[in-house]
């Protein structure tokens, strides 16, 4: 069963999706960058999916250092329709896969991370099989 990191740093929220999601994935929940990042380092998170806007360090922010130290976890950023401009950035830098709008679908978002999971294995599978094939060459 997949792992998924919601960080909201409204608690109503994080347990509205985790409600959607808690059948299908196994479910942590950060209210803030901080406990996310401390939870990474905890456990071994599959997804990530966070709200742009927080305190501190917004959503971005994180994805940015997970991707950095953490790339083979799948990140997904939830926004206001307001942040489509920040929303476009992350996308481009390869920050976020896909960025889901408030308020979301329940059957879109579930669809999605399937997707979305399913596609980050592949490019794991992908790289570990280059890396294989390179060692057998070399």
């Amino acid at each position: 069963m997949a792992h998924i990191l919601l960080v909201d740093d409204e608690p109503e929220v994080l347990n509205a999706i985790s409600r959607v999601l808690r059948k299908d994935y196994k479910i942590s929940k950060a209210n803030g960058a901080a406990e996310a990042l401390q939870l990474i380092t905890e456990e071994k998170i599959d997804i990530i999916l966070s709200d742009i806007r927080m305190p501190n360090m917004d959503g971005i922010e994180l994805l940015t250092n997970i991707k950095r130290s953490n790339p083979n976890i799948a990140r997904v950023l939830l926004s206001g329709y307001s942040d489509m401009d920040l929303c476009q950035k992350a996308i481009e830098d390869e920050v976020a896969s896909i960025i889901l709008t408030k308020p979301w679908d329940n059957f879109e978002l579930k669809n999605i991370l399937k997707i979305i999971l399913k596609m980050n294995r592949l490019q794991i599978e992908n790289i570990e099989l280059k890396a294989q094939l390179h060692s057998k060459i070399a």
